[in-house]
């Protein structure tokens, strides 16, 4: 199936009080747009072509090499973020995947449920949605009575009675191409932001009688955004407790999880023990039986068999099997055997 994707990643994000573009802020050792960027690669899409705005510059470098970029130069809606891309995309005839930069958890396991749910249903637009127990802040779906998306209400503007619904929009969509940038220019600023709201293609798909489906992802925790430090905090604890719990098992002992820090991209073989107040991120590898810390620092580093490091900080290096190192050591861009 012939995807490319548009991440839209233009926000400045006023509420996170950071000279940081939105996105850019980082969960564990990542930015929050290359936890998707990443996401999307995983499942091979032909092209992605990232929206930056505020800041284009932090974002084009932390995305060096994986994405094209759009610029957009006035933030003036999700619907205008993605007409910025339809210099890559205006002849285009396949399927276009339009994901958020500030929604790191999604996993490509996800992506790809949508994919197949949108191939299954042959709609024109399916929309990634999820029942979440607190849906305060997000547009409701609302249903038909036969089941069909009829349209995406925000917060702000539901009744009483759409307020109790708890099936949220996550501004994730899977959108046949064409039919898109047709729909697009249609869109129309009358809102009190005068923005251009994405949101408003449901309107027009439905009276082009094209066919909309919603995909109703299990994990709500996937779909949460973050808009201020609080929410990225809460966003980090809850990957952060999904990185741990499956390394513990898969047959590695974390003391002290609560202490431990370990990134998505780490490595861990079973029957390795990680000690309190340990660090390890970027692409680290922990072979078997190791021990590491307590409060020891692995970034980048490849660990062998059988090796103990204590209260000491390993980057960029590779250290042979039964080594032992520290305590209060440090490895920069070398080499340690036994």
């Amino acid at each position: 199936m012939d995807i490319r994707a548009i991440v839209l990643a233009a926000g400045k994000g006023t509420r996170m009080h950071s000279i940081l573009p939105k996105c850019a802020h980082q969960i564990i050792d990542k930015a929050m747009v290359e936890y998707v960027v990443d996401a999307l690669k995983a499942l091979n899409i032909d092209e992605i072509i990232t929206v930056v705005g505020y800041k284009r510059e932090i974002l084009e470098n932390i995305l060096l090499n994986k994405t094209k970029f759009a610029y957009q130069e006035e933030q003036l809606g999700t619907a205008h973020a993605v007409l910025m891309t339809e210099k890559y995309l205006l002849n285009y005839d396949g399927l276009t995947l339009i994901a958020i930069g500030d929604m790191p958890l999604i996993t490509p396991s996800t992506y790809a449920k949508l994919i197949a749910h949108h191939a299954q249903t042959r709609a024109d637009l399916t929309v990634l949605t999820t029942l979440h127990p607190n849906p305060f802040g997000y547009g409701r779906i609302v249903r038909s009575p036969n089941g069909d998306i009829e349209r995406i209400v925000e917060e702000k503007d539901c009744t009483e009675e759409q307020r109790l619904i708890h099936e949220i929009n996550s501004s994730v969509y899977l959108v046949d191409n064409q039919k898109l940038f047709s729909a697009i220019h249609e869109i129309k600023n009358n809102n009190v932001q005068k923005e251009y709201y994405l949101t408003d293609i449901i309107s027009i798909f439905k009276r082009r009688g094209y066919k909309i489906s919603g995909y109703q992802a299990d994990d709500f925790q996937e779909l949460n955004g973050a808009n201020d430090k609080l929410q990225l905090a809460q966003m980090e604890a809850c990957l952060q407790q999904k990185i741990i719990e499956k390394h513990l098992l898969a047959g590695v002992s974390i003391h002290h999880p609560q202490t431990v820090v370990i990134g998505v991209n780490v490595q861990i073989e079973s029957g390795s023990i990680i000690l309190p107040g340990s660090i390890l991120i970027g692409n680290s590898y922990i072979a078997k039986n190791s021990v590491i810390g307590p409060y020891s620092e692995i970034n980048n580093a490849k660990i062998g068999s059988g090796t103990i490091i204590k209260y000491s900080r390993i980057k960029d290096s590779e250290i042979g099997d039964n080594v032992v190192i520290g305590p209060y050591a440090e490895i920069i861009d070398n080499e340690a055997r036994r």
